[in-house]
């Protein structure tokens, strides 16, 4: 996905055309379709458009924000946070690994006894 100026006026309808201006690099040749690089808007500063770029991108928005930020930022666009899953991720992982000394025999008699 992409955002656009038609997206950000939409979302934010004051949204000053000096400062849109500046988020497309100078160009004065805007309409409805012109892209708006989302790096542009990660360096524009503006929370609330920050924001709005990060619940319509998700991850590809947040990863060009500081990392200071990117926390504040997922937690208020509903982003889970990629640490955390990995973690989970690791976890689940540790909990099914079968130690080194068990048997296959044992493994599925204990699943047999776990069915009954």
């Amino acid at each position: 996905m992409t955002i656009t100026v038609g997206d950000i006026y939409s979302a934010f309808p004051t949204f000053s055309p000096e400062a849109m201006i500046k988020l497309c690099n100078g160009n004065k040749e805007l309409n409805g379709r012109t892209v708006v690089p989302l790096a542009n808007i990660a360096a524009f500063g503006n929370q609330e458009l920050s924001i709005f770029a990060a619940e319509r991108e998700g991850k590809n928005f947040t990863n060009l924000v500081s990392k200071e930020e990117r926390p504040k930022l997922n937690k208020a666009a509903g982003i889970q946070d990629e640490q955390v899953s990995n973690q989970d991720n690791k976890t689940k992982s540790a909990q099914q690994a079968i130690p080194m000394d068990t048997s296959i025999f044992d493994v599925a008699a204990n699943k047999k006894e776990s069915a009954a």
